[in-house]
């Protein structure tokens, strides 16, 4: 349960804007802000061997790839180190980075949270065409007839 003073001690509304402009990170111009500076930026964040390990250990949890970039791009963002739109440009050069990672630690990815939801699952349209492959299979075999087991025990018939 939440605490009741944690309410109390929460912004007042329209607070932010009593304070001095720039003090927080984002509201400063970011230290990079080409792409080519972003790219090498990340580019040195991710041959830091913790940081793959981290990201290898992420991966095996089966989090996303698309959900770790995400993260990286809007906690730099926050940190002031680019633009939201070269932040939106690196997103596909980070997930290659992260693939080939992962590739080169022989470790299982997924690409979004569709294809984790969509893992394992098989088209309707294939299941069909199976049904139907097994159908013209069944009719199209002779059917054997069963032979009928004999009767056992002490409360069993004989044969006549």
């Amino acid at each position: 349960m939440a605490n009741p003073n944690m309410f109390l001690s929460a912004p007042i509304a329209g607070q932010s804007l009593t304070v001095e402009p720039g003090n927080v990170p984002w509201e400063q111009p970011p230290q990079y802000t080409t792409l080519d500076e972003v790219v090498n930026f990340y580019s040195d964040k991710m041959s830091d061997p913790e940081i793959v390990l981290d990201l290898l250990d992420l991966l095996k949890r089966d989090i996303p790839i698309l959900t770790i970039v995400n993260t990286l791009t809007k906690s730099s963002l926050m940190q002031g180190y680019h633009y939201v739109d070269v932040g939106f440009l690196v997103t596909p050069i980070l997930v290659e980075m992260i693939k080939t990672i992962a590739e080169l630690n022989d470790v299982t990815y997924v690409i979004s949270a569709e294809e984790k939801q969509n893992k394992g699952r098989v088209d309707p349209r294939v299941i069909q065409e199976l049904i139907e492959d097994m159908k013209k299979e069944t009719t199209d075999a002779p059917i054997p007839e069963a032979e009928k087991p004999s009767a056992k025990g002490l409360m069993a018939r004989g044969d006549k």
